[in-house]
């Protein structure tokens, strides 16, 4: 059977920019309105983790072999120009084709610019890669990947991407 490379991630909630701040003070009401090209947290994720599973499909056509199934866990920082800087792996598979596939699917993903307000250069981020040869695998290593997480303290915990099927 064909395994398939699936990007798996939890989502750290986050509060989304309101539409507009209304502050008053001093007798007098000011309203703050956001950038209008400012983007939303949701829709930040949402094309970040499509702009991941290119990049893990793409990754996946140079280094796939049929025998390789597996999860890596992949962090990295945000550079200054949007770009993933001081990729790493965080947590290796027991298959180097997985391994590969993780780590060029997240140097290929290129600048993650505009960023959301909740988003800052330098911030830590983790991305979950599941190569699974069918649901109930990728859900058993999913489970671990999740386990793996939260045993994480949570000030350690970076943020994690999220993919939408």
């Amino acid at each position: 059977m064909y395994a398939k490379p699936v990007m798996a991630a939890l989502c750290v909630c986050l509060a989304v920019p309101m539409a507009a701040d209304a502050r008053q003070g001093s007798g007098q009401l000011t309203v703050v309105a956001p950038d209008k090209s400012a983007i939303s947290y949701e829709k930040w994720t949402d094309r970040t983790a499509s702009r991941l599973s290119r990049s893990i499909r793409q990754a996946t056509s140079l280094y796939r072999d049929g025998a390789s199934i597996g999860y890596s866990r992949v962090q990295f920082r945000l550079g200054e120009q949007g770009r993933p800087e001081n990729i790493s792996l965080a947590g290796s598979s027991a298959s180097r084709s997985v391994d590969r596939i993780s780590m060029r699917a997240i140097r290929s993903m290129g600048s993650l610019y505009p960023l959301p307000q909740e988003v800052r250069p330098g911030s830590k981020f983790e991305a979950w890669v599941i190569v699974a040869n069918d649901a109930t695998d990728r859900d058993n290593m999913l489970s671990s990947l999740r386990a793996q997480h939260f045993a994480q303290a949570a000030a350690d915990r970076p943020i994690l991407l999220a993919a939408r099927k």
